[in-house]
């Protein structure tokens, strides 16, 4: 489909008109020479004849019908409107301290029109940042704090908890040298009971002298002597050895050296026993007897004086259970200190949102300084200033008015018969009447969907490009809109057309005489109009004047009138 303005096009509205017209009058040029003899004059015809057609044929404007193309268009008017209009306000309070833009000029957007003083805010930011600086270094105070805390908390906890175990330690250590020296003491009871015993027995047997039974006893008591003697030795000597580690105390190796010396002298006393018995009782064998008794009652004393040794140990052993106890507690203390941690952890968090709250004061004071610089939200020209340096600003006072006319918007009016034809992206050629022989072509950006109040007809917005800014809002626009184009169709000057009774009609001349025909009609585009049926092409209409003959009536061809363009 064929663009109606474009370039290179062959025939367009008003030139298929001129040709329709120059059509007509080839028409009437040749019916006035067929009125003519061959040398050019006219034929010699009987007064009568000549009278009668003069008084029967009606000259008549005539176009002929021609195939060609036509765009199918809508013609509708309008206002020009801005693309976007804007009224610029200030947003900060202050004196107008310099002002960058005039009526009449160009701005970007975002470019600068009026500054504000800037002293107060420009303080206030300052304010703002020294306040983040703060809160920065309040905020490193914090993690110090922390990170001591922490340290020193989990190095009391592991202190503690070696404590707790060093504690146990030594109360283990305490109960099995408790458990021990019990043993010990019991056994040297048991054992200077026996003694005791023996002597008795030995000094009853050598005062009553010996006998061969003596004899054998004396022997066994040597016998147990040596055993009791090389018992003693070992015991000594293990614990010598866990003297020498630190486990028992020297109390305790000096009562088992003891023990081992008084074992080797029963066992030297059982071997002279048996040496006496050998001999026979004398006066100094019932003498070493006694003294015997006298040396094992001796021993059983001292064993249960030791037992003294048995209350000291568990002491000990209750000493022990105590610092386990206050090494627990400890360890408990250092353990509550994490509670200290949780603290400084909340201070560290408590340090960082007001880093946060800083930050967003800094922010809010550094848009409000940059409120204090009005920009333009729009590319466009200045179409007033309010505002000149020196005067004070508040928040919403307005400062300029900026208008955006490149595009410019035109608004049509388009009846409700005719909206469901318009399409966006439709093509548009306008024209404006302060604007004569300009052409602008735009294309339809927008459709309201809302009737106009009080009428049936809706806005339709079509975008104009306007570089040069030549169209102003405001003017009026004639608009013609393209809804389609049809190709190689019998078009006729809409001037042809009669409508009677919802019923169209064109008046063609045949053979010199006027038929009425009815015919169907397709696109409509300015002064042309297609003929789908009723007029073929090359066929002559009357343009004009049709209510002035009548069907069969003889008429005149005459060249019609050339009508203003207003295709």
């Amino acid at each position: 489909m064929k663009s109606f303005w474009a370039a290179g096009r062959s025939l367009r509205p008003r030139r298929i008109e001129i040709a329709m017209s120059l059509a007509g009058a080839l028409i009437a040029a040749t019916v006035l020479i067929a009125g003519c003899g061959r040398d050019g004059q006219p034929e010699e015809q009987a007064p009568g004849a000549a009278a009668a057609e003069e008084t029967t044929a009606t000259p008549v404007p005539v176009a002929v019908a021609m195939r060609t193309n036509i765009d199918q268009t809508l013609e509708v008017t309008g206002t020009a409107e801005a693309n976007d209009e804007v009224d610029v306000v200030a947003e900060a309070s202050g004196k107008i301290s310099r002002v960058y833009a005039d009526v009449g000029d160009y701005v970007r957007r975002g470019a600068t029109l009026v500054r504000v003083d800037t002293q107060v805010a420009a303080a206030q930011r300052d304010q703002a940042a020294a306040s983040v600086q703060s809160a920065r270094a309040a905020f490193k105070q914090a993690q110090e704090a922390l990170r001591l805390t922490r340290d020193t908390t989990e190095s009391s906890v592991r202190q503690a908890e070696v404590g707790v175990a060093a504690a146990k330690e030594r109360l283990n250590q305490a109960q099995a040298s408790a458990r021990l020296i019990e043993a010990q003491v019991n056994s040297a009871i048991d054992q200077a009971q026996t003694g005791v015993q023996s002597a008795e027995t030995r000094l009853e047997e050598v005062r009553a002298g010996a006998r061969q039974q003596e004899r054998r006893q004396a022997e066994a008591q040597v016998a147990q002597a040596r055993a009791s003697a090389q018992l003693a030795e070992q015991t000594y000597n293990r614990h010598r050895r866990l003297y020498e580690g630190g486990v028992i105390a020297e109390q305790q190796l000096d009562q088992v050296r003891t023990e081992y010396e008084l074992a080797q002298q029963r066992l030297e006393q059982a071997q002279e026993q048996l040496s006496l018995v050998e001999e026979g009782a004398r006066s100094e064998q019932v003498r070493l007897a006694e003294l015997n008794v006298e040396q094992a009652r001796k021993q059983l004393n001292q064993a249960e004086a030791n037992s003294i040794q048995i209350e000291v140990a568990q002491q000990e052993v209750a000493a022990a259970r105590e610092a386990v106890r206050q090494a627990q507690e400890q360890l408990n203390s250092a353990i509550a200190g994490r509670g200290q941690v949780n603290v400084q952890e909340r201070q560290v968090a408590s340090a960082r949102a007001g880093i946060d709250q800083a930050q967003a004061g800094e922010r809010v004071a550094s848009v409000q300084l940059g409120k204090h610089a009005v920009s333009s939200p729009i590319a466009g020209l200045v179409a007033a200033r309010m505002v000149d340096a020196g005067e004070g600003a508040m928040p919403g006072t307005p400062v300029m008015r900026i208008v955006d006319i490149d595009p410019i918007r035109i608004d049509a009016v388009v009846n409700q018969l005719d909206i469901e034809r318009v399409g966006k992206g439709d093509p548009a050629v306008v024209r404006f009447d302060g604007l004569s022989g300009r052409d602008f072509r735009g294309t339809v950006a927008d459709i309201v969907p809302q009737a106009i109040p009080d009428s049936r007809n809706y806005v339709v917005r079509i975008n104009v490009p306007n570089p040069d800014g030549a169209v102003k809002p405001g003017m009026f626009a004639r608009v013609s809109i393209l809804l389609g184009s049809r190709e190689d169709v019998v078009v006729i000057k809409r001037d042809a057309l009669l409508e009677r009774d919802h019923v169209r009609e064109v008046y063609v001349v045949v053979d010199g005489a006027v038929e009425i025909r009815e015919v169907e009609v397709g696109v409509i585009s300015g002064n042309l109009v297609e003929i789908i049926d009723g007029v073929r092409e090359g066929e002559t209409v009357i343009v004009s004047g049709q209510d002035t003959v009548a069907e069969g009536e003889k008429v005149e061809p005459v060249s019609a009138t050339m009508p203003e363009d207003d295709a």
